[in-house]
């Protein structure tokens, strides 16, 4: 018994040497690794209004490839393009720039993108020496309550390119918070982090950035709700992505055991010493305790995934040349006003108000939700009975609509 106890105490003294050299090993917080703003840009798309007058918004991206060297993908928010996309598929093209400084601009094309995921993959024409590659990390349970970084051009999404005065490395802004929470949206099944590192418009598809200087997720949305919640969308829902179409990244691998782990294990080890001593100091045997009752019920918390169509309206009008409008949580206005609509009829189009009806996806009952905006015309259902104004009405899937006169067909869809 009293070789055991010098044991204990042996040990004991060697995890205090241990615990207190790693505790002053140990930085208060992790520095932001200003390499990363090597990796961001700045990204603004164009699109036609009804006029034919391009309008402009703005969002952030970083690049992605091999480890030294040269970039030429970008990864960014799909909302952040999702303009430009529906130009391209209706409205006769838009345009898309990644802007390196305030005078320097190059061309980018998009390759790939994910509504329900809200990310996208753009291109440039060939690969750049203006920017360098990011790494991808991912953040697990156990970094709960960690640092992070989101870095972006923060302005509010809907600014035109014209306001924007520079876009440099040095221009780009950091805010600091922690990780709060991991979740998996309802509907979508999105893989998102909760932080507290202030996001806004602009920083829309910018980096989230761990103590290793990795990117863990995109940035992408705050809450109606709480001002100081944010979202990024974890680096798993984009590396899927860039698996499946073969473009190049490059992965954070650790440098080994950190002295915070280190410093957890010598803690660890302490415990089990005391739990010895303790075990071994009893004069007298204790009955094993019961095994605990094996547990009958299914075990929580396991993710099952599920395969999820994203809703969307299809504009049969032959002004639109079947538009898509996919539906993002937010409702979608239908009308002649290109300020507050997003499905925009040209003035003049006979039965459209200006701002004639709104659209939204109902995710629990899976039904699209349409009130008329008490318009003039008159909101319609497929049947031809009128919708009464400012009186909500659901439909299911495959459903549809017309504004004024049948020319004006509304098809409400769930597409993959």
């Amino acid at each position: 018994m009293k070789k055991i106890r010098k044991m204990a105490a042996a040990l004991w003294s060697a995890v205090l040497a241990v615990i207190l050299s790693l505790s002053l090993a140990l930085p208060a917080f992790a520095a932001f690794d200003q390499s990363v703003l090597d990796g961001v840009v700045l990204i603004y798309s164009g699109a036609p209004d009804s006029s034919g007058a391009m309008q402009y918004w703005r969002g952030t991206g970083f690049f992605v490839g091999e480890k030294g060297q040269n970039p030429e993908y970008i990864i960014t928010n799909c909302h952040v393009v999702e303009e430009y996309i529906n130009a391209g598929e209706a409205l006769g093209g838009g345009q898309l720039y990644v802007m390196f400084d305030e005078n320097d601009q190059e061309e980018a094309y998009l390759v790939v993108y994910d509504y329900a995921k809200d990310v996208a993959v753009l291109k440039l024409a060939k690969p750049t020496d203006k920017r360098v590659p990011l790494l991808l990390g991912e953040a697990e349970e156990d970094d709960l309550g960690s640092e992070v970084y989101a870095v972006g051009y923060p302005l509010a999404a809907d600014v035109t390119v014209q306001s924007v005065t520079s876009a440099s490395k040095g221009d780009a802004t950091v805010t600091t918070g922690s990780i709060g929470r991991f979740l998996t949206e309802s509907g979508t099944g999105r893989e998102l982090i909760q932080t507290d590192a202030a996001l806004s418009g602009g920083n829309s598809g910018g980096p989230l950035i761990n103590g290793d200087g990795a990117v863990i997720g995109i940035s992408t949305a705050g809450s109606k709700l709480d001002q100081n919640l944010f979202y990024a969308v974890s680096t798993s829902e984009v590396r899927f992505l860039l698996d499946r179409n073969n473009i190049p990244y490059s992965l954070y691998e650790g440098g080994g055991l950190s002295p915070a782990l280190l410093l957890g294990i010598a803690a660890a080890a302490a415990v089990v010493i005391v739990v010895l001593v303790i075990v071994m100091g009893k004069k007298k045997k204790t009955a094993p305790a019961a095994a605990p009752a094996p547990e009958t019920a299914d075990s929580p918390g396991v993710k099952i995934s599920s395969s999820k169509k994203t809703p969307q309206l299809r504009s049969m009008a032959p002004q639109h040349g079947g538009m898509i409008v996919q539906l993002h949580h937010q409702p979608v206005q239908i009308g002649r006003d290109p300020a507050t609509c997003r499905l925009v009829y040209q003035d003049g189009t006979p039965g459209v108000s200006s701002k004639h009806c709104q659209v939204y996806f109902d995710e629990q009952e899976q039904l699209f939700v349409v009130t008329d905006l008490n318009s003039t015309y008159g909101t319609f259902l497929a049947s031809g009975q009128r919708i009464a104004p400012n009186t909500p009405v659901k439909l299911p899937p495959n459903s549809s609509i017309y504004l004024g006169e049948a020319d004006n067909t509304v098809y409400l869809e769930m597409t993959e």
